[in-house]
């Protein structure tokens, strides 16, 4: 086997510039330049125009392997639908002058109208990944081999499906099943589907499994955090502090992981951290942070709940982690950066100020899925 017709390749690790030699109807966005007077040509040496001084003026980009993917996404297009993403000459370019303009802007009205011709959900949502306006989200060539498109294997969901759970319950079953039973109460008699695993894991399924595919097939993730879960001075298996790089798998922690994971791919939309504080002699709850119920987390990656990880996106056929290692440290900050609520003072009306808040998380990601979907 032969590799030829490759006299229009340029070395992108050099930093040499793209558009010695293309064929325009398999350009990315970001190779259409405009002039000021409104008409586009691509970024190449040949396009120029004249400034005040009379000078040639061009803006040249250095290439990058995002390029390629593209081209890759035009044909597969091509493949999947018959014709081009462009009506394109017998060269491979452009024939429309207009459509120069139309790739240029690539707004996500074009992109779903050309893509509602491929049929195929799983080739939909592949190439919607290949034909990303951002250079910088189009995946790696390792990263789109692990794509169901490639495997064949099935997989829960794909980015843009809808999710079946509106809330995956994360919690320590151990130490905070009362709490988590009256979150998952609460919240499901106001109309929000939660899966907490008291309820969602069938008989006989393993129960690992079951959790990873549950928080695969949900839109959000609340994970409830307590001094007694995760920094327990009187139990090992639950603190954090004390994890090391070949502990144990702790399986909230790799719920946590596999959250952030999620989210990096689009499929978890928010993550809303619910900190318990210590309970006194009266049933009234203390600030989590005042209190110091935070754990000192080491920035140590566990090996096995990276094990796992990869285990569980592969079998979700989500491909590699795009986090090569998560430290316990990092994770624990990830999760705590985003908007959350305390259980703090009188625990009642703490749960209903809880749910209240996990319920506009609800309504806020949903309003902006259907905007998303026009």
């Amino acid at each position: 086997m032969k590799l030829i017709d490759l006299d229009g390749t340029v070395s992108f690790s050099k930093g040499e510039g793209a558009g010695l030699k293309f064929s325009s109807a398999y350009l990315p966005p970001e190779m259409i330049w405009q002039f000021p007077d409104g008409t586009f040509a691509v970024r190449s040496s040949d396009s120029h125009a004249n400034d005040e001084t009379g000078q040639f003026v061009v803006s040249l980009l250095t290439a990058h392997p995002s390029f390629d993917i593209w081209a890759l996404g035009c044909v597969v297009y091509l493949l999947c639908t018959g014709s081009t993403l462009f009506q394109a000459t017998v060269n491979d370019h452009m024939s429309n002058e207009s459509d120069y303009f139309v790739l240029h802007l690539w707004t996500d009205e074009t992109k779903t109208k050309k893509l509602s011709l491929i049929r195929n959900k799983i080739a939909r949502n592949f190439v919607s990944m290949l034909l990303n306006k951002d250079p910088e989200k189009r995946p790696s060539a390792r990263r789109l081999l692990q794509h169901p498109y490639f495997t064949g294997k099935t997989v829960t969901r794909l980015v843009g499906d809808d999710a079946k759970w509106d809330v995956f319950l994360s919690y320590r079953s151990d130490a905070d099943e009362e709490i988590a039973r009256m979150i998952h109460k609460t919240l499901t008699e106001s109309g929000i589907r939660v899966w907490w695993d008291k309820v969602c894991l069938l008989p006989g399924q393993n129960w690992e499994v079951g959790f990873c595919s549950g928080l695969v097939d949900s839109a959000n993730f609340v994970c409830i955090l307590s001094r007694e879960g995760i920094k327990n001075p009187n139990d090992p298996r639950m603190n954090w502090e004390v994890l090391e790089n070949d502990s144990n798998c702790d399986n909230l922690f790799l719920e946590c992981r596999l959250a952030l994971e999620l989210r990096e791919r689009g499929l978890i939309n928010g993550i809303f951290p619910v900190m318990i504080g210590d309970k006194d002699s009266h049933g009234k709850y203390s600030n989590y942070f005042k209190g110091k119920c935070k754990p000192d987390a080491p920035k140590v990656c566990v090996n096995l709940v990276e094990s796992k990880l990869r285990e569980h996106l592969d079998r979700e056929s989500l491909g590699y982690p795009y986090r090569e290692r998560g430290t316990v440290h990092a994770v624990l900050q990830d999760i705590l950066s985003n908007q959350g609520k305390f259980i703090e003072g009188d625990l009642r009306y703490a749960i209903e100020d809880v749910c209240s808040s996990i319920r506009m998380m609800v309504q806020f990601f949903n309003k902006v899925s259907v905007i998303h979907a026009r």
